[in-house]
């Protein structure tokens, strides 16, 4: 049985409910274990719709009393005074061993650039600390994403929570640049997970469930029954994950 580690969940109750979702850290443990999902990189609703200092803070309480989570960091520019400076929050990483962060330009509480104008001195201390980046495909256009790539060709990005009509942006993109990465879950077009497997590699796709949103079964699922070798979905479910992260998180 395949031995999964999630780098996409979120946690805690967010300001907009809409269909399907639990938000209780517990109950979100205990179904991402009932699925085989064996350790989870989260961040807190409220680093979104409060503040990133906030759930930051709590995403950390959560991690103590529930050792399944492993903890992912809002983070912005700080040219407003509002967030830590670039070293104050390399610091403050490094004391919590914050391995991954996410970016979440658009959103309508946060609003910035990633281009270098902006984010630049952000984006050098990720890439030189080999920090994990995870951000939606919404929130940012494939050209920003490019530019970033190209920009910063040692920081190790992932998108998270694609759409099926992606599919003809992010063949050339993971082509052009080796340290962009998926996650899987939105990869539901027929076949596509196997396409990727064989034009750019299983090592460029990590598991995800989109769990808090989604039920975690059919991103699990869709791993398990795809037709691929027995190593790459082995590599999806937590290989690639924990060589990113330089840390063991399945048995």
């Amino acid at each position: 049985m395949l031995k999964f580690a999630d780098c996409n969940i979120a946690v805690g109750q967010p300001n907009a409910i809409s269909g399907w979702r639990i938000y209780d850290s517990a109950q979100i443990a205990c179904q991402a274990q009932r699925c085989g999902i064996q350790k989870g990189l989260a961040f807190c609703n409220a680093a979104l719709d409060l503040h990133p200092l906030d759930g930051n803070a709590e995403m950390c309480l959560i991690c103590r009393r529930e050792p399944f989570y492993l903890p992912v960091w809002m983070v912005m520019p700080n040219h407003t005074g509002e967030f830590w400076n670039v070293d104050e929050l390399e610091r403050r990483m490094r004391l919590a061993d914050v391995r991954a962060v996410r970016l979440a330009p658009k959103y309508n509480v946060l609003g910035y650039s990633l281009r270098d104008w902006c984010s630049g001195e952000l984006l050098d201390m990720l890439e030189r600390t080999g920090t994990l980046a995870l951000m939606d495909a919404d929130q940012s256009d494939w050209e920003t994403v490019h530019a970033v790539c190209c920009e910063h060709p040692g920081l190790k990005l992932v998108i998270t929570n694609l759409y099926y009509r992606h599919a003809r942006y992010i063949f050339p993109l993971l082509r052009q640049h080796p340290r962009l990465y998926l996650e899987t879950s939105g990869l539901k077009s027929f076949c596509l997970l196997q396409t990727l497997c064989e034009k750019v590699g299983a090592e460029k796709l990590l598991f995800g469930s989109n769990l808090g949103t989604f039920s975690p079964g059919s991103a699990v699922f869709l791993v398990s029954y795809a037709c691929i070798s027995e190593n790459e979905k082995e590599a999806i479910a937590a290989r690639n994950l924990e060589a990113l992260l330089e840390r063991k998180l399945v048995d």
